[in-house]
């Protein structure tokens, strides 16, 4: 069989040197996480690579077209159009690309106190993630961005850039909602976008478990194990905070008073909506007014 690890028509590949690699590891904004090397391969035909130590670094490769393979942990993983592989530091490791549908990927190698971290939110022997296409067409023009910046010159202030750039990459990885990781189909298990819409569309009114539930088509103890799983907070708190964010605007934006905006936003008591306000903002709701914003 064929084997290249790059040489392919159109590929970009940007490698920091030794030194500036080490100057932005000790900046301040580079010690939590920094890029070591970042490039793009279209349709890397016979594109294989193996190392039986793994590398101190996490790699991020993002399949945009065809396939791919990788194995890991004795086990072999496929990487479609639209899934991103996450691979550990210090993680033995081999992929490549599909024989007969090479894929087509951005990747970037990055390390950092962080870094780890990172690779921490994978579940345990699972290293693939499913992006539902908004979401791949954002982290897909966050590749390109960051190889038009490296293009500029790799200088201390362009590498700072390009990494926090692969940071708001790793933010959409882990933390949008809805997002499934590893095995199977990778179906993502429940979109929860819909849901969190009609929350926002509801603001005006109390929605109890039994309502967001019956309008997400599951059962409350599914559906708020799921909720907390992609949010990292209940249903119900997190509808509570969405009306206080409306409340916060109606306070910004105009001059009704405390009274009027509890009403809107369905309070038929404003004491108990200043209370809860207090409790989400820290402030009352008329010491949220006063203060200095912007």
């Amino acid at each position: 069989m064929k084997e290249k690890t790059q040489g392919f028509p159109g590929q970009i590949i940007h490698f920091l040197p030794a030194n500036l690699l080490s100057q932005v590891g000790r900046h301040p904004l580079g010690i939590g996480m920094h890029v070591k090397c970042l490039g793009w391969y279209p349709k890397a035909r016979w594109h294989r690579i193996e190392r039986s130590h793994g590398l101190d670094e996490c790699i991020l490769i993002f399949c945009t077209r065809g396939k791919g393979w990788a194995e890991m942990d004795g086990r072999l993983f496929t990487i479609a159009a639209g899934e991103v592989l996450f691979i550990p530091a210090n993680k033995p490791h081999a992929y490549g690309a599909d024989n007969d549908d090479p894929w087509s990927i951005h990747w970037a190698h990055f390390a950092g106190t962080a870094a780890a971290s990172y690779a921490s939110l994978l579940p345990a022997h699972e290293y693939v993630l499913s992006i539902p296409s908004a979401d791949a067409k954002e982290i897909a023009r966050m590749f390109r961005e960051s190889c038009r910046l490296a293009s500029t010159g790799l200088t201390e202030r362009t590498v700072l850039l390009v990494s926090h750039t692969l940071r708001y990459v790793l933010g959409i990885l882990f933390f949008q909602t809805g997002r499934s990781v590893g095995g199977g189909s990778r179906a993502i298990a429940h979109d929860l976008t819909k849901s969190i819409e009609f929350m926002r569309a509801s603001v005006a009114r109390s929605l109890t478990l039994q309502d967001l539930s019956r309008h997400a088509g599951l059962s409350p103890t599914r559906y708020s194990a799921l909720f907390r799983e992609q949010t990292g907070s209940s249903p119900v708190d997190h509808h509570i905070r969405l009306r206080m964010q409306a409340a916060c605007h109606y306070l910004d934006t105009t001059a009704l008073s405390v009274k009027e905006v509890s009403a809107k936003l369905g309070y038929d008591d404003p004491y108990y909506f200043s209370r809860i306000f207090h409790k989400i903002l820290g402030c009352s709701p008329l010491a949220y007014r006063r203060s200095v914003k912007g």
